[in-house]
């Protein structure tokens, strides 16, 4: 061929290595890399070619460059479409381990090496170097890949034979021929789609490999027989239009799948943004928790969901749960009986973070989930893992969970699903939250109207009870006999008690002045104990106290210390009730520095969760009994006065409740006083 008739092929190879470049830039992949390299040898293959004179022989380092260049883009498009092409280590060995002796053999023949040795050393260790990788790499190989591989071997003894008798173009066709063969064999086992984009890569490869014992076929049989260039050349052209059609078909599915994903997405925001819109609208949990689970396991690809939540006894369970058959969830029901807020605390606090607010469960902690359209499966004992979602307030503390079957491989897990499903966990812990405020906030409502109604009725009773006194010591004036002036003694000391009372109420729902910060502490224990008298003496409840007798003056007001005291007092006491045993209550106060010590202690069976006592609303009474505040009040107070407020529980069984305040600063002697002292 003249060089005018080599530029027109030279620069449609040209082209296409343009081509390819660009479209490496917008799609990257192992596979299309090596599509771009595989095409750069074949111009680099055509430039050698354009660059050999006509009719004479070309020189041995321009023969060697068109023929290596030819066998090593063989090679990387065998490569391109294998199992390996992904895997770097593998790929970069199968490279090496066709590329270097094949390319050897092509630049042996080049250069006129006589001898044989090189040759047959070259295709042994290609053709058995190739069977070996690929059956370490397959492991059991199917019946068509192990007939091409047979043919292979057939082919290779063949060409090893013929090097062997000192004819080594043999081989050259070998290698080329049985490399392309094999690129077609390998695009329709590992990328087999029925679209234009692999048929036409597929036949390229093979018609392009059969060009090559055809030649030589020719060449052998009818020498003077002469075909144009551009028909051998035609299959190189389908080869590279398949592989741009495989590139554009890889792109548009990305596309659609992308859009997919979208409109996955889209469906998931709807859906949870109606879960949202009740949630905030007050609606009620044994409603809104099974559509939460519903929604999960309809819009996204979890197959099982579960939603726990706090009830009145301080257990969790079960509110809605979907994918699940009855007898998973009797297995969830059993395994969680037990379970407080604080197992989900702990198994958080070991278990693997996978988003911002999810964590994958160890697996002893893991339920195993039946799916309830297939009952034979078990999603979480081995064929999947489990995804736990905690409720968890702005103050975090914790109010229940979410319980997500997930898949085994847990990369497969879509980070923007699993945001979506976090913040609408959010949503329900907020609702939770609002929902057990506004409980709170009405009975919170209710004690003061009550508070109001009791300082009213104390007022009220005020007046008949000094006129039953008054009249009371007149008649004990009168009468002369001493049973029943004793009796009638009686009766006005019992007068005069309930007055005390009385006034006691009244004195703690008075508001006194703020500016007073100096209090004797035993007095106030006294009027709180006297208030809570009849309470502690029906329940036989025992109070100790040990107060110094020389305890200074607290830095706090009389109405705070006494708040203090009755919430402290009121706690013990509703924790005593229904105790067995001893029931005592024991208030020490004492100095320590420049801080008075007041310490409430009692036998009950102690705080449940240290960690969540001092927060406001958390309470472990019955619903309608507590408000949650008691603790969380005392805090605030002592800590408005610069003091601390520490909780624990005691051995064997009891809690205890010590407060550190700041003492009053002692009134200045008088000059007189100072004096005397001196």
């Amino acid at each position: 061929m003249s060089v005018l008739e080599k530029i027109p092929t030279f620069l449609i190879v040209g082209v296409l290595v343009i081509i390819f470049v660009c479209l490496k830039r917008h799609a990257r992949s192992a596979r299309l890399t090596l599509w771009t390299v595989g095409w750069t040898l074949v111009f680099t293959h055509f430039l050698a070619q354009l660059l050999e004179p006509d009719h004479v022989r070309a020189n041995s380092f321009l023969a060697a460059l068109d023929s290596g260049s030819l066998q090593a883009a063989v090679v990387t498009f065998l490569v391109s479409v294998s199992s390996v092409a992904e895997d770097r280590a593998k790929r970069t060995l199968l490279l090496l381990v066709l590329g270097v002796p094949s390319v050897l053999y092509m630049v042996c023949a080049c250069y006129d090496v006589h001898a044989s040795w090189p040759y047959v050393l070259c295709l042994a260790a290609c053709f058995g170097g190739a069977v070996c990788f690929f059956f370490k790499v397959s492991g059991k190989m199917s019946l068509s890949l192990e007939a091409a591989t047979f043919l292979c071997s057939l082919a290779g003894v063949w060409a090893i034979r013929a090097a062997l008798r000192g004819s080594f173009q043999e081989g050259t066709m070998a290698l080329l021929a049985i490399g392309f063969g094999f690129a077609a064999v390998f695009i329709c086992r590992n990328h087999w789609r029925p679209s234009p984009a692999i048929l036409t890569i597929a036949g390229g490869f093979f018609t392009w490999g059969a060009t090559f014992p055809i030649r030589l076929l020719i060449d052998r049989l009818t020498p003077h027989l002469i075909i144009p260039a551009e028909l051998w050349h035609t299959p190189r052209l389908f080869v590279a239009l398949g592989m741009i059609l495989a590139v554009v078909e890889d792109k548009s599915e990305s596309i659609a799948g992308m859009q997919h994903k979208a409109e996955s997405l889209n469906r998931q925001l709807e859906r949870f943004s109606a879960i949202t819109s009740r949630l905030l609208s007050g609606a009620e949990f044994d409603t809104i928790c099974p559509a939460i689970a519903s929604a999960i396991t309809d819009v996204t690809s979890f197959t099982a969901a579960v939603v726990q939540l706090e009830d009145a006894e301080r257990s969790l369970r079960v509110c809605g749960s979907s994918g699940l058959s009855a007898e998973s969830l009797r297995r969830l029901q059993a395994q969680t009986e037990h379970w407080t807020l604080d197992h989900i605390k702990s198994i958080c606090f070991n278990a693997q973070l996978m988003g911002k607010n999810s964590y994958l469960v160890p697996p002893q902690e893991a339920i195993p989930f039946v799916p309830r359209d297939n009952p034979a499966a078990c999603l979480g004992s081995g064929n999947g893992e489990e995804l736990l979602i905690p409720l968890c307030s702005d103050g975090g503390a914790y109010l229940g969970c979410i319980r997500l079957a997930a898949p085994r491989d847990t990369s497969t897990i879509h980070a923007l699903e699993l945001s979506h499903i976090e913040m609408l966990a959010a949503d329900l812990a907020l609702a939770v939250e609002l929902k057990a405020l506004h409980t709170q906030l009405v009975w919170s409502e209710k004690l003061a109207a009550l508070g109001q109604l009791l300082a009213g009725v104390a007022h009220e009773l005020n007046n008949p009870l000094t006129a039953i006194m008054g009249y009371g010591e007149l008649i004990n004036d009168a009468i002369a006999g001493p049973h029943a002036r004793d009796h009638l003694a009686k009766m006005v000391g019992e007068a005069r008690r309930m007055k005390r009372i009385i006034d006691n109420l009244l004195r703690f729902s008075r508001q006194s002045a703020r500016d007073t910060q100096a209090t004797q502490f035993s007095p106030v224990v006294q009027q709180v104990l006297a208030l809570r008298e009849y309470h502690t003496r029906t329940r036989n409840v025992r109070v100790e106290l040990d107060i110094a007798p020389d305890l200074p003056l607290l830095a706090a007001n009389e109405d705070e210390i006494k708040q203090i005291l009755l919430n402290l007092f009121n706690n013990s006491n509703d924790a005593l009730e229904g105790m067995p045993g001893r029931k005592q209550i024991s208030i020490r106060a004492y100095q320590s520095g420049p801080r008075a010590v007041i310490e409430v202690e009692d036998t009950g069976p102690g705080f449940g969760n240290l960690s969540r006592a001092l927060d406001p609303f958390y309470t472990t009474k019955p619903v309608g009994k507590g408000t949650g505040l008691g603790l969380s009040v005392c805090y605030g107070i002592v800590k408005k006065r610069g003091g601390d407020l520490e909780i624990e529980n005691v051995k064997p069984h009891g809690a205890r409740v010590t407060i550190k305040l700041l003492l009053a600063e002692a009134p200045a002697q008088t000059l007189l006083a100072a004096v005397a002292t001196a």
